[in-house]
């Protein structure tokens, strides 16, 4: 051990000659699956010994994140091309089991979630994949990827042995590692490695987890490399023992690799996620990774020999509902995730070729082993649109949007949004949910008992009169409003409307308080609500969930025509953009709007919010059409008083302000 690590300078010297020779950069020119699997497949991916291994020729793994789920399928292979130009050999990505069994037994791979397409084109372009299928997969998605069907189970103990867990995970595995068997790089597809489940260090629940997850993943045929990833959370106790252990970081590279030899002194080193920057939460300056410093680290990784993976090379957009949150350990404690996925990584959110990438290119093509002395040209620079200013000719008061949806609920108590009918009796998953009830008072107090998750508007009612309305969330406990005094004949009407802003995807497990645990993550409100002692009962609950089918109700509806200062958010409101010839991508710009969720052709772009730091929302091409295009605002706050309600399509996008910028 000792030996290995003092003579290590000298082995990452070796190896920049070593693994040139043996891959020859002429081949790395070419065409790798020919050079790979030149005289037929004898065996996969190995990690052994100083070098990995493929087929029996060595490989230096250079390769970079792409989350096909945060892309438009039209964009895919741009994309990857833009990879394979900076030089990398391989692309890693997750797999969102959220989006792929939206209820349970239900699985979707089609569209955006065409995963088998996604890794036909991997191949065509020349990558190999690393697979990393979950079940949980964290990545700033919603509930890390897991979906919102097992909160139904009041025990649920996600990431454990728990019996309905690991049964609707086998199921989950049963669907999609059948579906990519057949893509594994031993029986002629790209998946040269795949994931045991994903930083389970930092969670360490329950010590036969990782080992069961790992018989299930085998049990459905998957045959190469296995390995885990994990950060600070590494340790002996939760790698597994034969399995290769990786590591994630963004600093102090040669204490994280120290740390990583001596647990594993005989096998490669991998950097399974280097952090090329970072992501922001509503209310937070911007990050950024300055390149210099992104440079250093980067060099000492190549320097030390290690294999790398660039976590994000490419991050996309949290389009639609599917951004996660935070729990932290200072107040306010829940931080959910802004839209935007740029992350400051070598391609932007809209994909564009950035000087990180510039700055990639120069530090491998200095100190990878074998780097090609030339690459491919990536695709041409994207070209986007300055559509202009376009005026809000509609709008939609909240009760005619509840009016809209299908079914309206009876319940005796309050329940979580999960616990719903809806959906097939599997509850509803994302967006807001609706409050109703009546009460006779006197005067007195209501209360909330425990918290409501996560932000809610409420208001309370007499005969036609609006008494009270405010806005809280989840930081406030057992939130209370005063009823007035005076007696009414007719009853008081008690309403919320609920957001969820996204379920907490990253959670140490024994730091959290009881309501940011990840087992904890249903969203509505989740007690009692009182008025004085008595408990408020025979609750109207509506989900407003904004999918598909109800938002091709809404473009189909007669909106209301807008008079100034005659309406109040929470609202739709509903223009048209018209587009001759071919549309290009451009960014939707909400100055003056307060809070809500932006469509385009009833495409959901994702939240907005005035605090920032984003202050526009990325609209592809492909959602896009020539000539009429239905925008709709859904504006939350009741501050809200625009005039002249409008947007703005512009052609780049801001994600901060000059003076609201962190450095990593």
């Amino acid at each position: 051990m000792i030996h290995a690590l003092a003579c290590f300078a000298t082995s990452a010297v070796l190896l920049q000659l070593i693994t040139a020779a043996a891959i020859g950069e002429s081949k790395l020119n070419g065409d790798l699956y020919d050079y790979y699997t030149q005289g037929g497949i004898e065996k996969g991916l190995v990690a052994e010994g100083d070098f990995f291994n493929l087929n029996n020729k060595d490989i230096f793994i250079l390769s970079g994140a792409m989350h096909y789920f945060r892309c438009p399928k039209p964009y895919w292979r741009n994309r990857l091309l833009k990879l394979k130009a900076a030089g990398l050999n391989t692309v890693d990505v997750y797999v969102a089991w959220n989006l792929h069994e939206p209820r349970p037994g239900e699985f979707n791979f089609q569209g955006n979630l065409d995963l088998l397409h996604f890794l036909d084109t991997a191949k065509e372009v020349g990558l190999f994949v690393i697979f990393r299928p979950g079940p949980y997969i964290c990545s700033e998605w919603e509930w890390g990827g897991l979906p919102h069907w097992l909160l139904r189970d009041p025990d649920m103990k996600i990431r454990t042995t728990y019996p309905p867990f690991i049964k609707a995970v086998d199921r989950y595995f049963g669907q999609v590692l059948s579906l990519v068997k057949e893509y594994q790089f031993t029986k002629g597809g790209p998946i040269i490695a795949v994931q045991i489940e994903n930083e389970y260090g930092s969670y360490a629940a329950d010590e036969k987890y990782m080992p069961s997850v790992m018989e299930i993943i085998k049990k459905y045929g998957i045959v190469e490399l296995l390995f885990t990833s994990d950060g600070e959370g590494i340790s002996d106790e939760y790698t597994l023992p034969g399995i290769l252990a990786t590591i994630n970081f963004q600093r102090n590279a040669n204490v994280k690799l120290d740390i990583l030899q001596r647990q594993q002194p005989n096998r490669p080193l991998m950097v399974m996620e280097y952090w090329s920057g970072w992501f922001d939460h509503w209310g937070e300056n911007h990050h950024l990774f300055p390149n210099s410093a992104y440079t250093e680290t980067l060099r000492t990784i190549l320097k030390r020999g290690a294999s790398v993976n660039f976590y994000m090379f490419y991050g996309g957009t949290n389009f639609g509902f599917m951004n996660g949150a935070n729990s932290e350990r200072s107040d306010p404690y829940y931080y959910p995730t802004i839209t935007s996925y740029d992350y400051d990584a070598p391609l932007s959110e809209s994909g564009d070729i950035t000087l990180k990438w510039k700055a990639t290119v120069e530090e491998l093509r200095a100190y990878a082993p074998g780097f090609p002395s030339s690459l491919p040209e990536p695709p041409p620079p994207t070209a986007y649109a300055k559509y202009g200013k376009v005026m809000m000719t509609g709008y939609l008061p909240l009760q005619q949007l509840l009016d809209t949806v299908a079914m309206t609920e009876q319940h005796e108590h309050p329940v979580s949004m999960e616990m719903l009918y809806c959906n097939g009796g599997f509850g509803q998953g994302y967006g807001f949910t609706f409050y109703r009830t009546t009460f006779q008072s006197n005067g007195g107090k209501i209360t909330i008992q425990d918290r409501i998750a996560d932000r809610a508007h409420i208001w309370l009612h007499s005969e036609d009169n609006n008494i009270f309305k405010d806005v809280f969330d989840s930081s406030v406990r057992n939130y209370g409003l005063t009823v007035p005094g005076e007696a009414t004949e007719k009853p008081y009407k008690l309403e919320l409307l609920v957001e969820n802003q996204g379920r907490i995807n990253y959670q140490y497990h024994s730091l959290s308080s009881a309501y940011l645990k990840m087992d904890n993550q249903r969203k509505g409100v989740l007690g009692n609500i009182l008025h004085n002692t008595n408990v408020l009962i025979n609750w109207e609950i509506t989900p407003l969930q904004f999918d598909a089918n109800y938002m091709q109700k809404l473009m189909s509806m007669q909106w209301l025509d807008i008079v100034e200062n005659t309406w109040e958010g929470p609202a739709a409101f509903m223009g048209t953009l018209d587009i001759s010839g071919t549309p290009q991508d451009t960014f939707l710009r909400l100055d003056g709007w307060g809070k809500g969720v932006a469509f385009v052709n009833g495409f959901n772009l994702g939240r907005y919010w005035k605090k920032g730091p984003q202050q526009t929302l990325y609209v592809p091409a492909p959602v896009l059409h020539t000539g009429p295009n239905v925008i709709i605002i859904f504006e939350l706050e009741f501050d809200i008083r625009l005039p002249s309600p409008s947007v703005t399509f512009i052609n780049q996008p801001v994600l901060s302000t000059s003076t609201r910028e962190t450095y990593m």
